[in-house]
């Protein structure tokens, strides 16, 4: 899956379109533009990215639209759950060949490998939206 139209965006708090996004705002946006599929904005359910109980919080209530998927059978559309400081508090795009685009706070949107030394001690899992499956 090509997504290289979306790297290199700026991070803006609860940002929602090409002038800045934070992570759930780069998901629902490639969801929007790749598959027609609106998801909830969550715009007004945090104050701030930096608000990691409140993420965690919206994070976990909100599983009930997604199906986790077996490490391994992830395949690219499908939404990568990464922890910050210990709780779920960040969100990525699968590309394919163990590569994520994400993005976060204070740096532009980038794809990763998610397997490499930086990011695999954070991954929680991964996830495909109920529409998508």
């Amino acid at each position: 899956m090509n997504l290289d139209d979306f790297v290199g965006l700026p991070w803006l708090d609860r940002g929602r379109d090409r002038s800045g996004v934070d992570c759930w705002g780069l998901l629902a946006m490639v969801y929007a533009e790749r598959f027609g599929i609106v998801l909830p904005s969550f715009r007004d359910d945090y104050m701030t990215a930096a608000d990691g109980a409140a993420v965690a919080e919206l994070i976990e209530g909100r599983r009930e639209c997604w199906t986790e998927i077996p490490d391994g059978d992830e395949v690219p559309g499908d939404a990568l759950l990464m922890s910050i400081g210990g709780r779920p508090r960040h969100i990525g795009v699968i590309i394919g060949g163990s590569r994520v685009l994400h993005i976060e706070r204070g740096a532009g949107s980038i794809i990763e490998n998610y397997r490499s030394f930086r990011l695999r001690r954070r991954v929680l899992g991964f996830f495909r939206y109920q529409a998508a499956a």
